[in-house]
């Protein structure tokens, strides 16, 4: 796999207080990936991993032109791209991986979104593939960053003004249109994560995951409040299952409150 894909780890020195537990897990749950892994950063910081080494693309780029500078500097035609707060939870295959990685060349896919959400977007079935779909990339947060594999050239042509990483996501779906890419999901939970992080804070359901399970996480993070999660249900709730016209009428009078979208 090393000669066909490298392993992305986006983040950011903010965020370093989540990388131990993260490469913790990936060894733990991943150990025979076979693959180069970097993590992805802007400053420099003195720390080494034995399988993960660490990119620091400099603390003047944007989120974006950070990962530009690192597909740049990587040879391999597909990218298996991650985020810092998306800890590896369960044992991954690596011949599921590999499959996946031989189907994106027989069908000329573009990108494998390996988590399930939006379902909406999720169109036919392979017939010769269980459980992988097509892919509408011209619906919402259809092509997204949660953890998937990328042919890098889709990768890299999505990259254009400087943007932070909530702006990128946005204009995803509108990029993979333009390029015509070839987009599917997996739904065989071949990579399955604990989102760890929102606003900065751990989430409750990774709080309890630490306590449970001590040593995976050191840092001083606190946890959001319930009151916000609740109120991020409701309002990722409201946003899968609202028609749309209702939907944009919620929005704009939450944008008459201070509230701000990324997307339109």
């Amino acid at each position: 796999m090393n000669q066909r894909m490298t392993m992305l780890i986006l983040s950011c020195d903010k965020f370093s207080d989540l990388w131990d537990g993260h490469v913790k897990l990936l060894e733990q749950n991943w150990p025979d990936r076979d693959m180069d892994t970097i993590i992805v950063t802007d400053k420099a910081r003195q720390v080494t991993y034995d399988s993960v080494s660490v990119f620091a693309a400099g603390d003047e780029l944007e989120w974006s032109e950070r990962l530009l500078k690192v597909i740049e500097a990587i040879k391999t035609d597909y990218v298996f791209l991650t985020l810092d707060d998306y800890y590896l939870v369960k044992r991954v295959n690596t011949q599921s991986i590999d499959k996946m990685l031989n189907l994106m060349e027989v069908k000329n896919l573009d990108y494998i979104r390996l988590f399930k959400r939006p379902t909406k977007a999720t169109r036919a079935e392979f017939s010769d593939f269980k459980g992988v779909y097509q892919i509408d990339p011209g619906s919402k947060y259809s092509v997204n960053l949660y953890s998937g594999i990328w042919k890098k050239e889709f990768l890299k042509s999505c990259i254009g003004e400087p943007m932070n990483a909530w702006q990128f996501e946005v204009h995803l779906p509108a990029e993979a249109v333009k390029y015509g890419a070839n987009c599917a999901v997996s739904l065989n939970k071949d990579f399955e994560i604990l989102d760890v992080v929102r606003k900065g804070k751990l989430l409750h359901q990774a709080s309890y995951y630490f306590k449970k399970n001590p040593g995976i996480y050191n840092g001083n993070r606190p946890t959001n409040t319930w009151g916000y999660e609740i109120r991020l249900g409701i309002k990722t709730l409201v946003g899968r299952h609202t028609p749309k016209p209702i939907h944009n009428a919620i929005r704009n009078i939450m944008k008459r409150f201070g509230y701000q979208f990324y997307s339109e």
